[in-house]
């Protein structure tokens, strides 16, 4: 995987999550419990989006999501971690240069680090292919014109 890749997940990484939050299915609270969880989808088009879509969006957004944050955590330092979660991964993302003033650190050194974690979080994302990272558009199953068909 090269640095654009990755930096394309991390700046879709909130898109995954949202999409994966609202499929619906068997989650995990707080508490660390089992529980079902209504997704926007099964509110809204109850009937059109098939198990197996479902099942295997859930899947690829769940993959992402886990890796992206299991290689932030795990590999980053502190510091680089702390520009990543900064840059692409929190509501309100900031550039460079707002990294370095919060952290109070030099521009340049955020940019090296930036750089650096990128580089290692290219090596811990390998095992994901390019398929798992296109978020399918079902803008089309709110048309209240477009039904679902069954493959054959």
């Amino acid at each position: 995987m090269d640095n654009n890749q990755v930096i394309k997940l991390l700046t879709d990484y909130r898109s995954y999550k949202f999409a994966l939050n609202n499929l619906g299915g068997m989650m995990i609270d707080s508490e660390m419990q089992w529980m079902f969880k209504m997704g926007i989808y099964d509110e809204r088009v109850r009937s059109r989006l098939s198990n197996q879509d479902r099942t295997s969006d859930q899947g690829r957004y769940s993959r992402i999501v886990t890796l992206l944050e299991s290689a932030v955590d795990f590999v980053l330092s502190d510091d680089q971690k702390t520009i990543i979660q900064l840059k692409y991964m929190e509501r309100n993302k900031l550039n460079l240069s707002e990294i370095a003033d919060r952290l109070h650190k030099d521009r340049k050194t955020v940019s090296t680090q930036h750089k650096k974690a990128i580089n290692s979080l290219c090596k811990a994302m390998v095992p994901l292919k390019q398929d798992y990272m296109e978020i399918t558009n079902l803008d089309h199953m709110f048309d209240p014109e477009w039904v679902y068909k069954e493959p054959a």
